[in-house]
């Protein structure tokens, strides 16, 4: 009985002691309070505000995405394409106003300039461009992709050593993991072979052959070690 009392009385003195730290640090409690109350709103406008834009800047980039397949289909020696170029490149400048090619959308976004300078045949704006979206995510495969783009541009370009070097850079630094692996090693082996280093180029033919047996760039590479 006694303990229990004991254990009452504890209980009381802990509850007073409660009671009276918050009668004394009421009004800092209740500021406190408020504080963290508009803090907790401020983030949800923030998350809803952020949730908006980013809803937003992806339906417009899927807008461009189908602008850009429209010009695909058009007839480049017309009018109305060149008109629709002109929209569609003025369109894509104003979304990268807002959305920076630091971003995975103005990355993508980028890359549909490229990829109309490219068509438009226009080679050293789209190698710098592929360029530009490569170097901006070499952690990802935004990066070998465009470093791959940018080494055919620079190829058309008339710089086939450029070329190579993007070429073996993207085995370099991707490897296996690479999409664009088969493919740049298939022309890392071409352009040697141009060049006349026959044995560096065999020896990468052959290395794609070991490393990536059911690429369809193996098959090129199996026809064109029987001819050395």
């Amino acid at each position: 009985m006694k303990n229990n009392e004991k254990e009452l009385t504890k209980t009381q003195i802990i509850a007073e002691r409660a009671n009276k730290f918050l009668q004394k640090n009421a009004k800092k409690l209740i500021i406190l309070l408020a504080v963290v109350v508009v803090l907790l709103i401020g983030f949800c406008i923030y998350y809803v505000v952020a949730n908006n834009r980013l809803q937003d800047s992806y339906a417009k980039l899927y807008g461009l995405e189908e602008s850009y397949s429209g010009l695909l289909s058009m007839d480049n020696t017309t009018d109305e394409y060149t008109d629709a170029l002109t929209a569609f490149e003025a369109d894509v400048d104003s979304y990268l106003a807002d959305n920076k090619i630091s971003s995975y959308q103005g990355s993508k976004a980028t890359m549909l300039l490229a990829q109309v300078a490219y068509l438009e045949e226009d080679w050293q704006k789209a190698y710098d461009l592929f360029m530009a979206v490569a170097e901006e995510n070499s952690d990802n495969y935004l990066g070998s992709l465009n470093y791959a783009n940018a080494a055919a541009a620079a190829e058309n370009n008339g710089d086939p050593t450029e070329a190579l070097r993007l070429y073996t850079k993207i085995w370099d630094d991707y490897g296996i993991s690479a999409a664009e692996a088969p493919k740049a090693l298939f022309n890392q082996a071409r352009l040697e072979e141009e060049a006349g280093n026959i044995d560096i180029a065999k020896s990468i033919y052959e290395q794609l052959v070991g490393q990536f047996a059911s690429s369809y760039y193996t098959a090129i590479a199996q026809a064109k070690l029987l001819t050395f």
